[in-house]
């Protein structure tokens, strides 16, 4: 579907007047343009870089209420999320799956357990349902393997879900495109077009492949849409706009869940400062996370810091003392860039994380708000414009955003390997498995994705690069040691044709990948 004519198509298309421009790939930008397009309305997504190369692919893998927000009472923040995380567990095939969070009960922390016990009363009832429960030591052990403290008496469970970001945003937007939009990645921003009166226009933007011509167009909207997330107050400079953000890092320590054996997340108090962490089952790996740091850096990559992983080891190593783990046993780590309204809170993790929309000389931006909520930011920004737009449309985030595979038969219902892969690629599952060789449709090693998606990602997903396959299309840099690198043959031999890769450019693209992957990825150091 994405392919070489895909782009080279798109990128003629450019020539005409829009609708909406939305400028920004991640699961803002996504939720935006599918609901623009659903609506009939002439909309284009441009993105510098890859779709969801920024926070989008770097997040806690979780679509949550944000059970910790209810102590800074951002009580409808955590309305909003809880019920749109139910809509996106009923919706999405299977891509957003329920998981059940665990914080145990010791006999020396009564008073958190208290708390935490009418958290989840207030966190079920905003949903509205009723799922949590209170569990004795036996069954928290049972969910727990890694965790065998003397001290331990029970727990409390709750429910969240999970969800892989970067497939979660690819699907959006190649529905979106279904719907009738166009999409284009590694498409970048350079100048706002403006009229004579001074107001935003339309964009000048530049091919970032160096393989379509020509390589600059300048194009014209009704509505020009700012949802680049962290980098919304570098845009919003081109028409003086004044700094709104606080961008705040999260960091991740990934482990082998033989290292950390845990089949529920865990909500877990960091034992120097008391903070809210997690560690969460994830592809047959377990995450730690996250961190809350106020970043300085400008650069489009972030990075874990060594104080960051030193905290989220020393959390590890006290949550899971029965279990310990080094340094060593860290297979990845990963790092991304919260788009934070700026409030001026004394610290990080007390900033209110609701959206914000603004307009400065008819650029509309959004920033703020959580994965989660894309959809009710989308219809937020769209409401916000639509008198500009055709017919005056107004939107409902409680539309559906994903386009789902013809019926399934009830073999397909079945069949675990089907419904994986329909969450993933929705209305694609079919001709996946149909195109698919059967040798490669068994799991990567210890993980739970498929050999043959590598190729399908390759022929289909709008691939540039190889970090785009191996950090966001299928995961295997932040899954496999040493970003997948032992596995580089085999890839080879699935994704360099498909690609249409010499045998310098595959050279090429490795050395960058092995590159990114240590700046980013790995350990610092």
């Amino acid at each position: 579907m994405l392919n070489k004519i895909w782009r080279e198509q798109t990128w003629r298309d450019l020539d005409q007047l829009w609708d909406v421009i939305v400028i920004g790939g991640g699961i803002t930008g996504a939720g935006i343009f599918n609901m623009a397009a659903q609506k009939g309305l002439k909309v284009v997504l441009v993105e510098a870089r890859d779709f969801s190369f920024g926070t989008s692919s770097r997040s806690s893998k979780l679509v949550h209420g944000g059970i910790r927000y209810l102590k800074n009472r951002q009580y409808d923040v955590v309305r909003e999320s809880v019920r749109e995380r139910e809509r996106l567990i009923r919706e999405s095939d299977g891509l957003v799956d329920p998981l059940a969070f665990i914080f145990p009960t010791y006999d020396n922390n009564s008073l958190e357990t208290n708390m935490m016990k009418l958290a989840v009363v207030v966190y079920d009832l905003m949903a509205p349902k009723w799922q949590h429960r209170t569990l004795n030591r036996k069954l928290v052990q049972r969910a727990l393997p890694a965790l065998k403290d003397r001290r331990l008496i029970g727990g409390v469970k709750y429910f969240d879900a999970c969800v892989d970001d970067s497939q979660l945003v690819l699907r959006v937007i190649k529905d979106g495109i279904r719907f009738g939009g166009s999409a284009i990645n590694y498409a970048r921003v350079n100048q706002l077009c403006l009229s004579k009166q001074g107001r935003v226009e339309g964009v000048l933007v530049s091919d970032m492949t160096g393989d379509l011509s020509p390589a600059h167009k300048e194009i014209r909207a009704n509505v020009v849409i700012n949802a680049t997330g962290p980098w919304s107050d570098s845009l919003r400079q081109m028409v003086n706009g004044e700094p709104q953000l606080r961008r705040l890092r999260g960091s991740h320590l990934v482990f082998s869940n033989d290292k950390i054996p845990i089949n529920a997340a865990v909500t877990m108090l960091h034992p120097r400062d008391n903070r809210a962490l997690f560690a969460i089952p994830w592809e047959n790996r377990t995450l730690i996370g996250t961190t809350d740091l106020d970043h300085e850096g400008q650069d489009d990559e972030t990075s874990i810091s060594r104080a960051e992983v030193d905290y989220l080891l020393e959390a590890a190593q006290h949550t899971f003392n029965d279990h310990p783990v080094s340094e060593s046993d860290i297979i990845s780590t990963f790092s991304g860039l919260r788009p934070v309204i700026n409030t001026n809170a004394p610290t990080p993790s007390q900033e209110s994380r609701a959206h914000k929309i603004w307009e400065e000389d008819g650029l509309v931006s959004i920033a703020g708000g959580k994965l989660t909520t894309f959809r009710v930011m989308a219809a937020d920004i769209l409401n916000y414009c639509c008198e500009r737009l055709p017919d005056t449309p107004k939107f409902n985030h409680r539309s559906p955003c994903f386009i789902h595979p013809s019926p399934p038969s009830r073999q397909q219902l079945r069949d675990p390997e089907w419904l994986l892969m329909a969450g993933r690629l929705g209305k694609d599952v079919n001709a996946f498995f149909k195109n698919a060789s059967p040798e490669h449709l068994h799991p990567i090693n210890s993980i739970p994705q498929f050999w043959a998606e590598l190729a399908w990602a390759a022929e289909n997903e709008a691939v540039v690069h190889l970090d785009d396959l191996l950090l966001r299309r299928v995961r295997l840099g932040i899954l496999l040691p040493d970003g997948g690198m032992p596995e580089m043959k085999r890839v080879r031999k699935l994704v360099q044709i498909p690609l249409g890769w010499s045998d310098e450019k595959w050279t090429e693209e490795v050395t960058r990948y092995r590159d990114i992957w240590i700046t980013n990825y790995s350990i610092p150091g």
